[in-house]
């Protein structure tokens, strides 16, 4: 019998739109990562003109403390951006959420977005559905340990309210096949916003933030595990767009991946948040032509930034 896993093996490369590729440069990466990860404010600043100069559709940058939290995280963040605005001031870029071990209370964790979409050009936002345990270390009798991040029901029906007051796209970060049903439970019922996307986190075996392989949360970088997320959004009533980022995937060749992506349709995220190889030390700039030349070898033409915005309903 047929799947829908050997449906996608088969399906011959087509496309509706130009592909779309952005550059997450930093994360919560350090330099012991690697030592091109920008780390300073002007670090930071100098890759987002980089990478943007480069062709990339969007920017997606932390700032320099994931514990910060509403008008503190938003000051913090134009520490950097009021130097990128100052030369591009429409460039896309979005910012991550907030730590979620410090909110309290009706916190939800995207406080900072009002104020970056007032005052730096922010108009998408981050929707991460559900609960991620990240594994960073492993004591001498093999226990994991590390953080646990996400938000709960009512924290992320919080966040969906305010984007929709605001009518800001929403980046559903897919970390796990659960996370996409949450999502789609609000996509099928129309409470996603126009120019939202679906972003397919595919998790090697360093995992998200790991120097070493002991990952143990999402999807592996595959073809079938591409294919799952495609099967799976077959059932959306509302069509998003969606991307592919590849985490932590060490000496894994994860060109293949980016072809097919490419090939079906998709779009590509990259950049240093998501990569983690602990022989190569890659620059945003060079993750980010790497996925350009996979696009030019496939023949589909590279969205202009203009055609981004487009995509995002952000024009």
């Amino acid at each position: 019998m047929t799947t829908a896993l050997d449906r996608y093996a088969d399906m011959k490369p087509r496309w509706d739109y130009p592909v779309v590729i952005e550059s997450h440069i930093n994360g919560i990466r350090t330099k012991e990562m690697n030592p091109n990860t920008p780390i300073s404010y002007e670090e930071i600043a100098e890759d987002a003109i980089r990478c943007w100069e480069a062709g990339a559709g969007a920017i997606h940058a932390h700032n320099s403390s994931f514990d910060l939290l509403g008008e503190d995280a938003y000051k913090d963040y134009m520490r950097t951006w009021d130097s990128v605005l100052a030369k591009y001031p429409d460039i896309t870029w979005y910012p991550t959420t907030c730590n979620n071990l410090r909110l309290t209370g009706h916190e939800h964790g995207l406080e900072h977005v009002p104020f970056l979409s007032s005052g730096a050009n922010v108009k998408i936002a981050c929707v991460d559905t559900g609960l991620t345990l990240f594994a960073t270390d492993v004591d001498e009798e093999g226990y994991l340990s590390g953080p646990e991040f996400g938000f709960n029901y009512r924290r992320i029906a919080s966040q969906m309210k305010m984007l929709r007051e605001r009518a800001m796209p929403m980046v559903f970060g897919v970390y796990e096949p659960g996370h996409l049903r949450h999502a789609m439970h609000y996509v099928n019922r129309g409470l996603s916003t126009p120019g939202s996307m679906w972003d397919f986190y595919l998790i090697g075996d360093y995992g998200l933030t790991a120097l070493e392989p002991i990952g143990t949360n999402g999807m592996k970088p595959s073809l079938e595990s591409l294919y799952y997320y495609l099967w799976m959004i077959e059932e959306a009533k509302v069509k998003h767009p969606w991307y592919i980022s590849i985490w932590g995937q060490g000496a894994l060749d994860d060109t293949h991946i980016l072809r097919r992506a490419i090939e079906l349709g998709g779009h590509i995220k990259t950049g240093l948040e998501l990569f983690y190889d602990p022989d190569r030390n890659p620059t945003n700039l060079e993750l980010l032509q790497q996925a350009q030349d996979i696009a030019r070898e496939v023949g589909r033409p590279i969205a202009t930034q203009q055609e981004a915005k487009a995509l995002y309903k952000i024009a």
